[in-house]
């Protein structure tokens, strides 16, 4: 997890620095921070929370209806 957040830290950091080289608004900044800020945070929830959370069992609940109901129709006809 450590490597992790020194790669967004320097992800981050480029960034910023891009930014300030570009002359960007302070709308931007906010934008590209809030960003990586999201996306980090969220990593590390999922990282946290691996164990209970499980990808593949939301795509199960999204589409196990729709598969359902494929397996029925191929029976009805």
């Amino acid at each position: 997890m450590i490597i992790v957040a020194m790669v967004f830290a320097i992800i981050f950091g480029y960034e910023l620095r891009y930014l300030h080289h570009q002359n960007r608004k302070k709308r931007t900044k906010r934008i590209v921070v809030g960003m990586v800020l999201f996306c980090f945070l969220s990593f590390e929830a999922l990282y946290y929370f691996r164990d209970s959370f499980q990808f593949a069992k939301v795509i199960e609940y999204v589409f196990h209806p729709m598969e359902k109901f494929i397996i029925w129709r191929g029976e009805n006809e």
